[in-house]
């Protein structure tokens, strides 16, 4: 549990989903689904100050997509649900307005996929494959 400053403290965080309007929605698991997840975090992470476990992340992506739908995540920092999207099949279009996290993504799915291509959009152009490089050093 994280210790703030409310009189009750917050034992979960919100995890947003939603479809096209008239798409239909997709559920993939049963109805005994709870709002509360248990998953182990890291206790502190070098690489971002609230990085999610990644079987955390694949745990809702799997229930409501199924392979090579795409999955948007708009605050992408440490990068969990790109590399939960890679692991289930998954497309994900990932953004992050900072840079060290930008970093710290890209140092994370080295790592876990070595042979897979990394393709990075900055202000609508496509970097090339030097800038990418340049990020990780």
């Amino acid at each position: 549990m994280v210790m703030g400053r409310q009189d009750y403290q917050w034992q979960h965080e919100p995890c947003l989903y939603g479809w096209k309007p008239g798409a239909g929605h997709q559920w993939n698991s049963d109805r005994k689904q709870t709002t509360v997840w248990n998953f182990d975090k890291p206790q502190r992470s070098s690489l971002h100050p609230t990085m999610k476990p990644i079987a955390l992340m694949a745990y809702p992506i799997s229930n409501s997509s199924t392979p090579g739908q795409i999955v948007v995540d708009l605050f992408s920092g440490s990068g969990s649900t790109l590399m939960a999207c890679q692991q289930i099949d998954r497309i994900c279009h990932a953004m992050e307005i900072d840079p060290r996290y930008v970093t710290a993504t890209i140092h994370r799915y080295r790592a876990m996929f070595q042979e897979q291509p990394i393709r990075l959009i900055r202000n609508g152009e496509i970097l090339s494959a030097e800038e990418t490089k340049s990020l990780l050093t």
